[in-house]
């Protein structure tokens, strides 16, 4: 019984003596792997390179197309909106020219006089120059952007807005002694002018 212990005492010893290297082997491999340090590869590293330079062409060609997109915008802008700004203006004459032509027009006699009373025959008021309807035309011959013209009161009332052919916009303001009928005297700022616009027979709008 106790050679039989022996025996199996012996025969365990000695697996456990086999199977200790093998197990301490697996042990040094395993630390040897936890060491390894990961090196990439080359050709990786260059393939990602070139991936990247690639990447940085396309964003930049992106970019210069919406640069190019942006300035064609902005210059379509532009003209669209002087095409716009040439229609209205084209619009506003065409409108004007409607809105005359809808008016009464009458063809009067015109003169021209100044607010010198050598020139006129006229006086000063306190050494004011003034108009029949008591406006001041010392130092203008305007009013309120208008120019100002002479009227018989009982064909054109004082304050009547017209239109003169070949001087613009006037109102009536000031009469004359020799004003009667379609007569109209308008008033310039100088003699020389006067002389220049002598007698004419012009369309008078009234607006």
């Amino acid at each position: 019984m106790k050679r039989t212990s022996f025996l199996l005492s012996l025969c365990l010893a000695g697996f456990i003596f086999i199977l200790l290297p093998h197990h301490e082997a697996s042990a040094a491999q395993i630390g040897i792997g936890t060491e390894k340090t990961i090196v990439q590869n080359p050709l990786e590293m260059k393939r990602q390179a070139a991936q990247k330079k690639r990447e940085q062409a396309e964003a930049e060609k992106r970019a210069r197309l919406q640069a190019v997109a942006k300035q064609k915008a902005e210059a379509e802008q532009k003209a669209n909106a002087k095409k716009r700004a040439r229609q209205a203006a084209k619009q506003s004459r065409k409108q004007v020219k409607t809105d005359r032509s809808s008016k009464r027009t009458v063809t009067f006699e015109t003169t021209a006089y100044t607010t010198n009373p050598e020139n006129n025959g006229s006086r000063l008021y306190n050494g004011r120059a003034l108009t029949a309807s008591g406006y001041d035309v010392t130092n203008t011959i305007t009013y309120e952007g208008r120019r100002i013209v002479a009227v018989d009161p009982s064909i054109v009332p004082l304050g009547t807005k017209v239109h003169v052919e070949g001087f613009g916009d006037a109102i009536a303001l000031d009469t004359g002694g020799a004003i009667r009928g379609r007569i109209m005297d308008l008033l310039v700022g100088s003699k020389q002018e006067a002389l220049e616009w002598g007698r004419r027979q012009v369309t008078v709008t009234f607006e």
